[in-house]
């Protein structure tokens, strides 16, 4: 059997190193992908663009401006006096938010009175608008708890009226403490990339050799149809090792995402999951004869599925229970869970064997479907 696999191996291996395209299909597109979407995808917000109305202008709403400056979340760019002028900007999106300090801000808690506030947010983005409507209150709430800390303190420790809380909750984040979205993204940016790279490569192998009639030369030979899959499957599953450690190296150098878990469990269960998506590759190669179509459903079959249905952005549990369903047929799914809990939480098989099992199987299941394709095309 080795025998017969060889020389198709050796073909496939001729072809690679004679088309600098592919390539660079191979190593450098999941590089340029993982940059790309590593550096722009971000949930975190920051750098929103913010006006001030202080319209108390004491040093009391000066303090609170000084202190709204001093956040990287937020960038002070327009000091109004009024309301004059806070809509225009909304409008021409030059601000996202607008914070009103009225007359008398500082006399009202000198006296020990409720002092308002007033936020003007553009929600024409519902996103940034609530994070950064989170960001602005946890900011007022510690400036607040500031001012009736030292206004206790200045009355001999007694507590004002409108009293300090008493009861204070500490929180604990665990996994990603610094609550950097990076940590999140990137890992989840490896299994979607690795998918769609993978299964494009390999969905054009069979293709070409119907368009260019080399496939009547591959049923002549000895070689069985399963051994025609291994022997064009082996050395891109080799080139996909190179790549998946590109990739993880540049997650961890560059990103800075911490890998806690076992590196030999992280390569092990990459390499179930490459089998997958060159099977799914191979599974496309042999449903069509033209590299075009099978270069679209490529993409077609792997692009949408892995970044929308695996839950690499949006949460699973949120979509509809229909989708919920068929999301158990995406194999970046299972691996998601997994090098996520790699990567941020150290856990290995004795948690994940669930997920690594269920690779597993579709591992197998798409290859004996290849070979099957394969055989019905040949006859």
């Amino acid at each position: 059997m080795s025998t017969r696999i060889a020389p198709i191996m050796r073909k496939e291996i001729i072809h690679l190193r004679r088309d600098p395209r592919s390539l660079f299909l191979a190593l450098g597109m999941p590089i340029v992908l993982l940059l790309l979407f590593g550096f722009a995808v971000k949930i975190d917000i920051s750098h929103v663009s913010l006006g001030i109305v202080d319209q108390d202008n004491t040093s009391l709403s000066r303090d609170l401006r000084s202190r709204m400056q001093a956040t990287e979340y937020f960038d002070f760019h327009y000091l109004l006096p009024s309301y004059e002028g806070a809509e225009r900007l909304l409008n021409e999106g030059k601000v996202k938010i607008v914070v009103v300090i009225p007359t008398h801000f500082a006399r009202d808690l000198g006296q020990g009175q409720n002092a308002g506030l007033q936020l003007l947010v553009d929600g024409s983005n519902n996103n940034t608008a609530l994070i950064a409507l989170g960001y602005m209150s946890r900011l007022i709430q510690k400036f607040s708890t500031d001012i009736l800390l030292e206004m206790a303190n200045s009355r001999g420790g007694v507590a004002l009226a409108s009293g300090i809380p008493s009861v204070n909750a500490e929180f604990r984040i665990w996994y990603n403490p610094e609550l950097r979205s990076t940590n999140f993204i990137v890992p989840g940016l490896i299994a979607v990339v690795m998918m769609i790279v993978t299964a494009m490569l390999t969905s054009l192998t069979v293709a070409r050799e119907w368009e260019t009639g080399t496939m009547e030369q591959l049923i002549s030979t000895p070689a069985r149809p399963l051994e025609i899959i291994m022997g064009k499957l082996v050395p891109y599953f080799l080139l996909g090792i190179v790549q998946i450690s590109i990739v993880v190296l540049i997650g961890i150098f560059v990103f800075g995402v911490p890998l806690r878990g076992s590196i030999l469990f992280l390569s092990i269960i990459s390499s179930v999951f490459l089998l997958n998506g060159l099977g799914m590759g191979l599974f496309i190669s042999t449903i069509t004869k033209s590299q075009q179509l099978a270069f679209q459903l490529s993409l077609l079959l792997t692009l949408l599925p892995s970044y929308i249905l695996s839950g690499f952005i949006f949460p699973i549990s949120s979509m509809p229970q229909i989708i919920q369903y068929a999301t158990y047929l995406i194999p970046a799914r299972y691996f998601l869970i997994i090098i996520r809990g790699i990567f941020l939480k150290g856990v290995g098989l004795n948690i994940l064997w669930p997920q690594f099992l269920t690779l597993i199987f579709f591992a197998v299941a798409i290859l004996l479907v290849c070979s099957r394709r394969l055989r019905l095309s040949l006859e």
